[in-house]
């Protein structure tokens, strides 16, 4: 395949100036050497104002749709809420803009197949906030998982969003979530793609329950759920927010070939196998924003997504809308 540009720097504006853009999205963007921020832009003007001005005064606007043919603007990258992300996504695409857009891909299928089309149809370049499937842990991890073989057992614990009712932005931001989607679709995505790139069987069967440890939380808030696949593995997964005290964060895997138990924040845990016990120390779990960025960049030179499609999107979708629909009847839910 021929490169359209090799090696050229994109311009890129940010649509969406949250916590997730400011923390995250702009510093790597101003970071990267294939990128040129030019522009943000949020709803609120506050934000989309603050965000330019870390970025060294550049512009800032309150409609994307200001964007949507504008010359001087090769891609978008989206930091929004899935229930206003679909829509925002597919305009960009319309008008051959490439998409860096954050997980999860959206709160409904309905919603998630309405994108993937738009993908299709437009042939233009989708890439999805996966962030953490870049990381050095999730690689390393991977490796480990091939010796360990299959079927295995694995259990994942993540704890994120600490409760703090004095940070009354955060706490609007997540009662936001529980009420339009869900911890185990935003957090659970997540464990869901890199659990794909481990063991890569289709899934089969989920169950799950879920809870509210505070009552005017809008939504469960702790997640419990098993995830089967076709080569007999199981994922049991645990996604807990806005709670006072957190447990540890790990990863346990059990398998025909040995075991593994790793602190995902610590880096820390032990592996054995064949009968030998060996001590760990990986990079700890945490966002790769600039390998995110490369991936995008090579994306864009070439014409297509190299991973973190929209179909990869759409499968941890599935998985967690599973464990919501689960949750709610009780029952096993069986995906095709």
């Amino acid at each position: 395949m021929t490169l359209k540009k090799p090696g050229r720097r994109y311009r890129v504006a940010l649509v969406g100036c949250g916590a997730i853009a400011e923390l995250g999205h702009l510093p790597s963007l101003l970071k990267h050497s294939r990128f040129e921020l030019v522009a943000t832009c949020d709803v609120r003007a506050e934000r989309a104002k603050l965000l330019a001005q870390k970025a060294g005064g550049i512009e800032f606007i309150t409609d994307h749709r200001a964007l949507l043919d504008r010359p001087g603007v090769d891609a978008v990258v989206l930091a929004l809420h899935p229930e206003h992300s679909v829509n925002v996504a597919i305009e960009f695409l319309k008008h051959g803009k490439p998409v860096l857009d954050e997980k999860p891909l959206a709160t409904c299928m309905e919603d998630g197949r309405r994108l993937q089309r738009a993908v299709k149809k437009t042939g233009v370049v989708y890439q999805l906030g996966f962030v953490f499937r870049y990381c050095e842990m999730v690689r390393r991890v991977g490796e480990i998982v091939r010796r360990i073989g299959a079927p295995a057992l694995f259990r994942a614990a993540i704890y994120d969003e600490r409760l703090d009712r004095s940070n009354t932005t955060h706490f609007r931001m997540m009662q936001q979530i529980f009420r339009n989607s869900s911890s185990v679709t935003h957090e659970g995505s997540h464990v869901v793609d890199y659990f794909g790139l481990w063991n890569p069987s289709p899934v089969k069967r989920v169950s799950a329950v879920a809870m509210k440890t505070a009552g005017d939380f809008a939504g469960a808030n702790f997640w419990c759920a098993q995830i089967q696949t076709l080569n007999g593995s199981t994922l049991e997964m645990e996604i807990g927010h806005m709670l006072p005290d957190y447990p540890r964060c790990t990863i346990a895997i059990t398998g025909p070939g040995g075991s593994l138990e790793l602190d995902f924040f610590a880096g820390t845990g032990n592996f054995r196998h064949r009968g030998r016990a060996e001590k760990l120390r990986i990079q700890p779990l945490k966002q790769d924003w600039r390998r995110q960025l490369d991936a995008f960049a090579k994306s864009m030179d070439h014409g297509r997504a190299f991973g973190a499609t929209v179909e990869d999107g759409l499968h941890a979708l599935a998985v967690t809308l599973a464990c919501e629909q689960s949750a709610k009847t009780g029952k096993v839910i069986k995906l095709p």
